[in-house]
């Protein structure tokens, strides 16, 4: 039976990585027999080379103007429409111990075989290490307020050989209300086909 990623594991590793330690999350990372993935507060469009990413990093900066990050109102699909197909609009719940996936961009949803539109970030693959992972980036953002990109080569069950991931914070003045996730990936097998079944 499927289960949701233990909270106090998921905090733990947030923390870790408000704080720019890497360590734990390598650690999650190698003793699920893959490579650590590199990650890096507030990225510049060259450390991302995606051309998507690129495009979203320099939009979210445009925005934000003088503020800690841009208003959530910003968030317009007609000005994302370069990035548009990969993208996920996530909404904290719970005191930011879940997300609710407001959005999912019709490329992703191709390429995972399923819509997660209306989700949760715990929903994605509840028994796996990378939801562990993707639930503590999301909740390391609400706390940092900051950009976070994050590469890594996920298992060779996952859709894709190389996932590029750029969170973004949006929000009031005193807090981050949305996160929207830019994901530029590599398809590991040709699109519309059935989804693996681990990621």
């Amino acid at each position: 039976m499927a289960h949701k990623p233990e909270a106090t594991v998921v905090s733990d590793l947030a923390e870790s990585l408000v704080n720019g330690d890497p360590g734990p999350v390598g650690e999650l990372f190698s003793g699920n027999g893959v490579a650590a993935p590199l990650i890096s507060w507030t990225p510049c469009a060259a450390d991302i080379s995606s051309n998507p990413l690129d495009f979203l990093i320099e939009f979210w900066q445009s925005k934000r103007g003088n503020q800690k990050w841009p208003s959530a109102e910003m968030i317009d699909p007609v000005d994302l429409r370069p990035a548009l197909g990969g993208l996920l609009v996530c909404e904290p719940t719970d005191n930011a111990s879940d997300f609710r996936i407001r959005l999912y961009g019709s490329k992703l949803a191709l390429e995972m075989g399923r819509d997660l539109t209306g989700t949760f970030i715990s929903d994605f693959e509840p028994d796996s290490y990378i939801t562990t992972f993707y639930l503590a980036c999301y909740q390391a953002v609400v706390a940092r307020g900051a950009p976070l990109f994050t590469r890594h080569a996920p298992s060779a069950k996952a859709y894709a050989v190389d996932i590029k991931r750029l969170l973004l914070p949006f929000g009031t003045s005193d807090s981050v209300t949305r996160i929207l996730t830019g994901v530029d990936s590599v398809p590991r097998r040709p699109l519309g086909r059935p989804a693996w079944s681990k990621r």
